[in-house]
C-alpha cells in the first residue's frame, strides 16, 4: 500500500513540476512575442493578459507544492539546527507541522469556496475564473497530505527508540 502511495506522489509531483516547466517556458514565449509585437505591430495580443494571468497562477501554484514536497521552500531552521541530535528537534518539527497542516486546511478551504463561488469568465476566451482558481485547493489537498506524512514521519522519530541521542550536544 505504502509503495502506491508513494509511486502516486512521485508521478502528482513530476506531471506538477512538468506543468511548472512547461508553463514558464510559455510565459517566456508569450512575454517575448508581447515584446515583439509592441515594436513591429504585424499582430495583435488583445487576449495576451489572461493567459498570462491563468499560466502565472498555475506556474506559482505547481511549484510551490513540488517545492513543498521537497522541502525546498526557504524556511528558518536555526532552532532545528540548535537542536540536531536531540529528541527536542522532533518536538519542534511536529508544532511546525501541526501549524503548517493547520495553514494549508485553511488555504485549501479557502480557496475551494473561492472556486465554488467564482462565477465570472475572462473577457476575451470566456474562460471561466473557476479554472483560473482551480490550482489552489488541488495544490494546498496535495501539500497538506504530504504535510500528514512529514508530520506521522516527526512522530515515528520521536518516538524510536534510539533515534537521537538524548543528551544534549555542546
Amino acid at each position: 500500500m505504502m509503495d502506491a502511495i508513494h509511486m502516486l506522489d512521485r508521478w502528482i509531483c513530476r506531471i506538477m513540476g512538468a506543468l511548472a516547466v512547461a508553463l514558464l517556458c510559455l510565459l517566456f514565449f508569450l512575454m517575448s512575442c508581447n515584446v515583439i509585437a509592441r515594436f513591429v505591430p504585424v499582430f495583435s495580443m488583445g487576449w495576451f493578459d489572461e493567459i498570462v494571468e491563468l499560466s502565472f497562477a498555475w506556474m506559482v501554484f505547481a511549484t510551490a507544492a513540488v517545492l513543498w514536497r521537497h522541502k525546498a521552500h526557504p524556511s528558518i531552521d536555526i532552532l532545528e539546527g540548535m537542536l540536531e541530535g536531540q529528541r527536542a528537534r522532533y518536538v519542534v518539527s511536529i508544532l511546525i507541522d501541526l501549524v503548517n497542516i493547520c495553514f494549508l486546511l485553511a488555504f485549501t478551504w479557502y480557496s475551494y469556496s473561492l472556486v465554488m463561488n467564482a462565477s465570472a469568465s475572462s473577457p476575451i476566451f470566456q474562460i471561466p475564473r473557476k479554472l483560473f482558481y482551480v490550482i489552489m485547493p488541488v495544490t494546498g489537498a496535495y501539500m497538506t497530505t504530504v504535510s500528514l506524512f512529514f508530520f506521522v514521519d516527526h512522530i515515528r522519530g520521536l518516538l524510536a527508540p534510539g533515534a537521537v541521542d538524548d543528551t544534549p550536544s555542546h
